[in-house]
């Protein structure tokens, strides 16, 4: 890994102090204001119907007085939170529902070399000007494939539109051009890792990997350090989201996923709406000021804990400390809030389990109930479902009961936790 790839700049509002952020992000929601209340009757009549008008807002102070719009508002109609008929786009995608949207006119000026929102992103990573760089996201119908290429080119990058399939010819193109960057899920990295066995290639000694972005799955330590150890690249990660949420993400240092410092970025309370403390999971609300697309306080229903300590690489703003689940999959249990993902972070421990599903009932007293159903792999070791239920109690603090099942008891797509109260 070259040194360039470590240092490099940081763009000026990365580096603010909190006063300087503070500025900078009130001039972001009011940007946000003017481009709703102008271009989006949706944003527009949420404001006047909570008595709100752009000169009613003037500090981030005035942030809690603006409604949220949840992302089940935003497909009630067919543009969502953008401002761009369809007829002007340049590409309609679409996403489940579906929902339709663009993330550009016709008429737009071709993205600018720095001014894309994953130029800060490919940058603290470690891409830089005239990589080759490996797309292996979808071209077809969704966003990703066109706009992580529209992104590379304009930070200088040259793109190899890949797609998801192909996995031999992906793999010897890597052992026979100088490729430093590789875009992607993590799992589809490790496919071409094993696919390279296959052809009798070496990925760390015959490809030529440096960095490797990855999103759209989780990426367990686990998996991060098998992926470095076979590639010999950096591998980092970002938070994005389909709804227009400018990236968070990951510097050389990975100690969390910086947020964008275009975006206001706030995490909350699912039922009381205020802020909640570092390391404590809580709602994302973003805002965002892009005149095609806006996002005014919109809830993603994604759920993420926050980090403020400082990190190395000299970003200064807080920090994603890790992705917990999605508000609408989880549930309170005896007044907890429980999340998939922090079951499947306690069960990623033992091998044995290949499929689970948490149920929450009612005890014949009146008290919840939860119970977790697994499949194994095998016979049941001796000791298994003890020890399950303490690292289960030990990561979401609330104490479960163990059953084993029969294989294929648990349907395939079955929802990880079944609210039967």
């Amino acid at each position: 890994m070259s040194d360039d790839r470590t240092t490099g700049w940081l763009d000026p509002n990365e580096a603010l102090d909190d006063a300087g952020r503070r500025a900078h992000l009130t001039g972001v929601l009011k940007r946000t204001i003017e481009i709703c209340w102008d271009g989006s009757p949706h944003y527009r009549a949420k404001l006047e119907e909570a008595g709100l008008t752009p000169d009613d807002v003037n500090d981030l102070d005035d942030l809690a007085r603006i409604p949220i719009t949840s992302k089940k508002e935003s497909r009630g109609t067919m543009l969502g939170t953008g401002t761009i008929p369809l007829n002007e786009a340049r590409r309609i995608f679409v996403s489940p529902g579906p929902m339709f949207y663009a993330s550009q006119r016709r008429s737009d000026p071709p993205l600018a070399r720095g001014g894309t929102p994953l130029a800060l992103a490919y940058h603290a990573m470690g891409f830089r000007e005239g990589d080759i760089v490996l797309n292996t996201f979808s071209y077809h119908m969704v966003p990703a494939g066109f706009g992580l290429e529209e992104q590379l080119t304009a930070a200088g990058c040259a793109v190899i539109p890949a797609g998801p399939q192909n996995s031999e010819l992906q793999a010897e193109v890597l052992a026979k051009l100088p490729v430093a960057g590789y875009v992607g899920t993590p799992t589809f990295l490790k496919l071409l890792c094993d696919k390279a066995g296959e052809l009798g290639i070496d990925p760390r000694k015959d490809w030529h990997l440096e960095i490797a972005f990855v999103t759209a799955e989780k990426l367990s330590e686990d998996l991060r350090s098998d992926l470095e150890e076979r590639t010999g690249a950096r591998v980092r990660q970002i938070y994005g989201s389909a709804d227009g949420l400018l990236p968070a993400y990951e510097c050389w240092a990975a100690q969390g996923m910086h947020i964008h410092p275009d975006q206001i970025f706030e995490v909350l309370d699912l039922e009381t709406h205020e802020p909640v403390p570092p390391g404590t999971p809580g709602e994302v609300i973003a805002t965002v000021a892009n005149p095609n697309r806006p996002l005014l306080r919109f809830g993603n229903l994604d759920l993420v804990s926050m980090r403020d300590d400082p990190c190395p690489c000299g970003r200064t703003g807080p920090r994603i400390e890790r992705f917990v689940g999605r508000a609408d999959e989880s549930t309170k249990v005896r007044g907890m809030f429980l999340y998939p993902e922090e079951i499947a972070e306690a069960l990623a421990r033992f091998p044995e389990i290949v499929r689970w599903q948490a149920v929450i009932g009612r005890e014949a007293r009146g008290t919840d109930d939860l119970r977790l159903r697994i499949e194994l792999n095998g016979e049941e070791p001796s000791g298994l479902r003890d020890r399950i239920a303490e690292a289960v109690r030990g990561r979401v603090r609330l104490r479960a009961e163990v059953d084993v099942v029969p294989t294929g008891s648990i349907p395939e797509g079955a929802k990880r936790i079944e609210d039967t109260r």
